[in-house]
């Protein structure tokens, strides 16, 4: 399966719970990855599609395997869209698929509901 990120999406940074901003990283001339970023000057964090959540440390990519979400339709990586005091939206960022999965919020973590 290709893995395309829709445009338009709306991700949230995991560590602040702020918005993040699309971002190309990479050479100009060379690959370049299209990511959103957190914009809390110090956060490393970043999503897209094909890695999910990652870290940007040293210019290199830090894949995480936790603080991440599988969507049961297509597989690919699913972005906190929103978090209240009591849930967590997380929603398919793939083009054609728009599945979301709710969780419940207990002591600062996320629990399926």
């Amino acid at each position: 399966m290709i893995v395309t990120m829709r445009q338009g999406i709306g991700p949230v940074c995991t560590t602040h719970l702020g918005p993040m901003k699309l971002h190309k990283f990479g050479e100009p001339t060379g690959l370049t990855v299209s990511a959103y970023k957190c914009e809390e000057v110090s956060c490393t964090r970043a999503y897209n599609t094909s890695m999910g959540y990652f870290d940007i440390v040293n210019d290199r990519f830090v894949l995480l395997e936790k603080e991440q979400q599988d969507c049961d339709v297509d597989e690919t990586r699913m972005f906190l869209e929103q978090v209240s005091s009591d849930s967590e939206v997380w929603r398919c960022g793939q083009i054609g698929c728009d599945a979301a999965r709710v969780f419940k919020r207990q002591n600062s973590r996320a629990q399926g509901v």
